[in-house]
């Protein structure tokens, strides 16, 4: 009896392993049968979409780059693996790097002239130009920043992305999941349940703090004259930190429409401890994004954002206030100047 009874159990537990194994067997059959072979389903199908498809490129991969010879390559071949009906552009702004960075590009771009747009800074700028000169030249109808050393994973990703910008005109921001990778172990960023979730300014920067990462994140181009008037006069002054970045690029979006994210991996973010984000202790981190976050309060006029800022400010300042003795005496100056303008505000 003994034995019959646990070789019941044993029975049902290894139904329940099977049924979880073909579960997740079909849930990746349904992505396989959704998603892939998009190339041969567009070839196809050709005859219905390429009337309305336009001969100019309709989104643009920014790659900013400096010394980037070891991961460049990885990251231009995700990209031109996409399977899409869509033409793009690949615009590199390199900040004269010193090793092969340009020559790698300059290759690609020979076997891909109608792809490739190469611009070289004649001196380095510690990448304070990038931004603005990106935010100024995007002529196509959607773009993103793409650091040299990120790279795709899915072969679709592309199409998903502007097949759903295109159905939903009010969407300026789409994201989607993706690996953090560090000392060559994949970590999932996030890990909610949710498949899919609509999000607006007020939202930031929860509830995805993925947004952060730059793999992750595909924009509409939402900047019209006045506001590029209004972001070029932080040029040069001691606000321009707020137009620089992830942060900016994310709730500039957010201020013109909503945002949309997708669970599925598409990417990885490759992050290393000698990074430009990555080199700050956790109260840096936090203290930076204070100081965005708070000097960001004047740069929207409308009061909902600014009292937005302000809350997510005082956030910051709750979490740097924790730890305030890993601030180097600069930042702990500016942090007293920002707690003592939250508190008068």
């Amino acid at each position: 009896m003994f034995f019959s009874k646990l070789f019941k159990k044993k029975k049902k537990s290894i139904n329940l392993h099977i049924i979880n194994k073909l579960s997740e067997k079909l849930s990746y059959l349904e992505y396989e049968i959704k998603y892939q072979k998009v190339a041969k389903r567009l070839e196809k199908n050709k005859s219905l979409y390429m009337p309305f498809i336009s001969n100019e490129p309709i989104f643009t991969f920014c790659m900013p780059t400096y010394n980037g010879e070891k991961y460049l390559a990885r990251a231009l071949e995700s990209i031109l693996m996409q399977e899409t009906s869509y033409k793009y552009k690949i615009w590199i702004i390199d900040d004269a790097s010193t090793d092969n960075t340009v020559k790698i590009a300059e290759e690609y771009a020979k076997k891909y002239p109608d792809i490739f747009q190469i611009d070289v800074n004649p001196t380095n700028e510690k990448g304070l130009t990038m931004a603005p000169k990106i935010f100024n030249n995007i002529k196509t109808k959607y773009w993103m920043n793409f650091d040299q050393d990120d790279y795709w994973l899915s072969q679709d990703k592309l199409q998903r992305t502007i097949d759903y910008f295109e159905l939903h005109p009010e969407c300026t921001l789409i994201a989607s999941n993706l690996y953090v990778k560090s000392s060559n172990k994949l970590t999932v960023a996030y890990g909610g349940d949710e498949n899919k979730i609509s999000f607006n300014f007020t939202d930031y920067p929860q509830p995805l703090g993925i947004l952060m990462q730059t793999s992750s994140a595909a924009y509409r181009n939402v900047f019209t004259e006045e506001d590029l008037k209004h972001i070029n006069s932080y040029i040069g002054t001691d606000k321009q930190f707020c137009i620089l970045g992830d942060t900016f690029r994310n709730v500039f979006a957010l201020s013109k429409g909503y945002g949309y994210y997708e669970n599925s991996i598409d990417s990885v973010y490759n992050w290393t401890e000698t990074g430009a984000w990555s080199k700050y202790n956790q109260a840096q981190q936090d203290f930076y994004n204070l100081e965005y976050f708070y000097y960001s309060i004047d740069f929207f006029k409308e009061p909902e954002y600014k009292d937005h800022l302000r809350y997510v400010s005082n956030f910051y300042l709750n979490l740097v206030e924790k730890n305030a003795g890993m601030l180097n005496p600069k930042e702990y100056n500016e942090y007293i100047k920002i707690k003592k303008g939250l508190q008068n505000a």
